[in-house]
């Protein structure tokens, strides 16, 4: 059986490292895409020499379809995709500008949505790889969002960033129905972000696990996402809080 090939669409400030990281570990070939070469070079220092790497934006079609090349080039096809979105800088509803709040919610709406697309179009016309193993019907493939926690909940001073992940969330649901007949799965992780913790100590009173996230455990819930054991998983999200929605105020 060949080794499945997975595309890691952002680096994130830690997550998508972790994720290529985990992935390569589980036997996956794995191709990391960012826009910030700085990002990169140090994702290099850190991952297998096995992974590999594009540079370029992510945002257009012809962006989103060059990183896919990039993976196809470098290992003959994708079996899945982890999206790790950029979030937008602290705000305020009173700090409103419409040309601005446009331009950043509609990056983040269509950048999702054209890449569902293009990866949906690449797994659509490629073989399926062989598999072994219990009997199920074979899917295509997967798609992962990684989300912040403003998918779920907002705080004070994050108006824009809360609009735009809300909204890609709202695109991965309606992509999931889309192609659930394709037999292609599309999930989000909606989670507090490792260095979001550490920026904001506070948020720790509102943990009842009462600790950061670790970006490991990120990526090990995108792996479960991408791997058979979630084959009956597609339109949900995932929630890592820690137990953070159940609570009423704030722990002592």
């Amino acid at each position: 059986m060949g080794q499945p090939v997975t595309l890691v669409l952002g680096l994130g400030r830690e997550v998508g490292e972790a994720i290529a990281r985990r992935f390569e570990d589980e036997g996956h070939k794995v191709l990391v895409a960012d826009p910030s070469q700085e990002r990169i070079d140090t994702a290099r220092d850190t991952l297998d020499d096995a992974v590999q790497f594009y540079h370029g934006e992510l945002h257009s079609r012809l962006g989103l379809r060059n990183a896919v090349t990039a993976a196809v080039e470098a290992f003959g096809r994708v079996d899945h995709a982890v999206i790790v979105p950029a979030y937008e800088d602290p705000d305020t509803l009173l700090d409103f500008a419409q040309e601005k709040f446009e331009k950043a919610l509609g990056k983040s709406a269509r950048g999702a949505a054209m890449a569902l697309r293009v990866i949906a179009e690449r797994l659509l016309e490629q073989e399926d790889l062989p598999e072994t193993g219990v009997e199920r019907k074979r899917q295509k493939g997967s798609i992962t969002f990684v989300l912040r926690y403003a998918a779920a909940a907002s705080m004070p001073g994050r108006f824009t960033d809360t609009v735009s992940q809300a909204a890609i969330q709202g695109v991965m649901r309606a992509g999931a129905l889309e192609l659930a007949e394709h037999t292609i799965r599309v999930n989000a992780i909606v989670s507090l972000r490792p260095s979001e913790e550490r920026a904001t100590p506070w948020s720790l009173g509102r943990v009842p696990l009462g600790r950061a996230v670790l970006a490991d455990e990120i990526a090990g819930a995108a792996f479960f996402l991408a791997s058979r054991d979630a084959a009956f998983m597609t339109g949900q999200s995932l929630i890592m809080d820690g137990g953070r929605a159940t609570l009423s105020g704030v722990l002592d």
